[in-house]
């Protein structure tokens, strides 16, 4: 089943370290500072998740925008297991993260 994106600027921190973990990225990220990843989360502008059918968190990008025009791509961590399953979007690791970064003018 291919994963489902949604935008989840409300995603628990908790799931977030988890993803991470799983992802490899844990090593270069503060999961032991719940304080700020916390704050990572909640004052990242957009947060795109890719869930499983099952609704498990596999893959999210946090990314810092001005919705118009530039869109930059802070992290990007996708489950070991999803790695290379396309689970970070179709055609670019950036794809799901564009629509909802802004319009194309």
């Amino acid at each position: 089943m291919d994963p489902v994106y949604t935008i989840e600027n409300d995603l628990d921190p908790a799931e977030f370290v988890d993803v991470l973990r799983r992802s490899g990225l844990a090593e270069r990220r503060p999961v032991d500072e719940p304080e700020r990843i916390r704050a990572m989360v909640r004052n990242a502008p957009l947060v795109v998740c890719a869930r499983d059918g099952r609704g498990t968190l596999i893959g999210v990008s946090r990314a810092v925008t001005d919705f118009a025009y530039c869109c930059y791509l802070s992290d990007l961590a996708v489950d070991r297991a999803w790695q290379g399953r396309g689970a970070s979007g179709p055609s670019s690791s950036a794809a799901p993260t564009r629509p909802p970064a802004g319009p194309r003018w």
